[in-house]
């Protein structure tokens, strides 16, 4: 059955705007496959092959935590811990994962580092004084001894650091 298209309102901008109340037969629309029934084109990957896809995440690299592990994971870790708080929507923090990536991969086994979507837990954030992102903060024995807002050079962050594993 063909729809039926009313025109749109007349344009002002065009020399000879559209007649109103004009009605067009339109067809129907179909979406047509590109590749007959059950054939696919080379590199064409089927839902049923997306499940062999495996994401390996580095042991070193940043771990994302939740308000519900703050305490497990940040207070009562036997480690210094560094925590960053970001936001999806920041470019800046982007840059400062970054540098912690590079950092993780250096302090691995010495420091556990941990991100926290300060969007998505606005209660961590506000309990910490967090008005800002990015910030990080350094953490031992379940006290917080440093905190640092905004993108810094990756020398700033490890001279942090070295200051806390000497604490």
């Amino acid at each position: 059955m063909a729809a039926a298209y009313r025109a749109p309102p007349p344009c002002l901008a065009c020399p000879a705007p559209a007649a109103r109340g004009t009605v067009a037969s339109v067809p129907p629309f179909r979406l047509r496959n590109s590749f007959p029934h059950g054939l696919r084109g080379p590199g064409i990957r089927t839902p049923s092959s997306f499940s062999s896809v495996s994401v390996a995440r580095r042991r070193d690299a940043p771990e994302t935590i939740t308000a519900s592990a703050w305490d497990v994971t940040v207070l009562q870790n036997g480690l210094p811990v560094l925590v960053e708080f970001w936001a999806s929507w920041c470019g800046p923090c982007k840059m400062v994962d970054r540098l912690l990536d590079e950092i993780a991969r250096d302090y691995a086994g010495r420091i556990k580092i941990y991100k926290l979507d300060a969007d998505d837990y606005p209660q961590i954030a506000d309990f910490e004084g967090i008005d800002r992102v990015p910030t990080v903060l350094l953490f031992k024995n379940g006290e917080k001894l440093k905190s640092l807002t905004g993108t810094m050079p990756k020398s700033l962050y490890v001279e942090a650091i070295e200051q806390l594993l000497s604490h």
